[in-house]
């Protein structure tokens, strides 16, 4: 019987789940492609904002996983309900814990799907959407950065203008600073190659590199010549467009090391990280505040009353984490606290609903 109750509570969530993730995957491809087409830019046409909405689309899926989920469980599980089919569990003894375990044991598969898609999927296509974008934008092969972009490697302060089409980096400028904070060298270089061979290293072109001497300078002029940062493409490269709630965890955790060595500011990298690493979470905790409202006070309503407190408890949600990760810079609350309060608060109401009606 167990077994059967496992697949029947599961189909009807998983079933509701992904009509409720294709309707608002509907809505969302509708409001991306409308807002894409307001771009005044004239190289920016319909077709490469179509394009732009299809690559970005793996992350969308990904950011409304938690809240699908939470629709998803309040619909099948309503439905059973409705049916009279829980309270038949609940008379034949089947504990609310050992129902919710019905309804979690599904979301596995989902969370398994999410992980592959926010990782390997979504990243990259957020990759190729920006780059994409900014090139039709720009109507050029290389994407010019407004104002450059800084990086920062111990004495060495690095500014690049734009990014090549096969990865290179366009207009490099490279300044190192002594022990004073004065400038002892700087080279200019028309672009940068990364190998990743056996011996990885970058490769200058066309270089230009001035010693500053005291009084005096040395200038010197190269045709090529080898660079041994520590930095690799997977901090300069088009990543440097994709903000950092769009990037993988991998990605997250490779910057935020990076941002710890060199003595940055990594909070809004810690918030993303910490908010897809506590993901699983926050869909487990939906789902259980699902089980409590349909046990609890959403047993007997209609169809779209419980449509109505779905929405505005995913909203109520998505504001509290949206509430918390600006106020953990302003009072300086460490990034996994500030992501965690909300996902706390909704396990314990879900919780104390089920007790209530246990």
């Amino acid at each position: 019987m167990i077994l059967v109750m496992d697949r029947h509570i599961g189909r009807a969530v998983l079933v509701s789940t992904a009509v409720v993730l294709l309707a608002f995957l509907g809505l969302m491809t509708v409001f991306a492609l409308v807002e894409e087409l307001r771009n005044d830019r004239a190289t920016y046409s319909f077709n490469e904002a179509l394009w732009y909405v299809v690559l970005t689309t793996p992350r969308r899926v990904y950011e409304m996983l938690p809240y699908v989920v939470f629709l998803g469980a309040l619909i099948g599980l309503g439905t059973l309900a409705s049916h009279s089919e829980i309270v038949v569990l609940r008379a034949a003894g089947v504990s609310v814990q050992r129902v919710f375990v019905s309804v979690a044991w599904p979301l596995l598969g989902v969370l398994a799907f999410g992980l592959l898609l926010g990782e390997f999927v979504a990243p990259r296509g957020e990759e190729m959407a920006e780059a994409h974008k900014t090139r039709s934008e720009q109507n050029s092969d290389v994407i010019v950065l407004s104002g450059g972009y800084w990086y920062r490697e111990g004495p060495l302060y690095m500014n690049i203008a734009g990014l090549g089409e096969a990865g290179e980096l366009i207009g490099v400028r490279q300044y190192w600073l002594g022990p004073d904070d004065e400038m002892i060298r700087s080279r200019t270089a028309s672009r940068a190659e990364y190998f990743a061979a056996d011996d990885p290293h970058w490769m200058l072109y066309d270089v230009v590199e001035t010693e500053f001497l005291g009084t005096a300078t040395r200038v010197r002029k190269y045709v090529q010549l080898r660079w041994n940062g520590r930095v690799d493409p997977r901090l300069l490269s088009v990543r440097v467009l994709v903000e950092p709630r769009k990037l993988s965890i991998t990605d997250l955790y490779y910057q935020i090391n990076y941002m710890l060595r060199e003595g940055l500011n990594p909070r809004s990298y810690q918030l993303a990280f910490w908010s897809k690493l506590f993901q699983p979470l926050s869909v487990l905790g939906l789902a259980l505040l699902a089980l409590s409202f349909v046990l609890g006070p959403l047993r007997e309503v209609s169809m779209g009353m419980r449509l109505s407190v779905g929405v505005l408890v995913g909203l109520t949600f998505k504001y509290l984490q949206d509430l918390f990760a600006p106020m953990s810079v302003v009072y300086d609350v460490r990034p996994v606290i500030a992501v965690a309060i909300p996902i706390v608060v909704c396990w314990v109401m879900g919780w104390i609903g089920l007790r209530r009606v246990a």
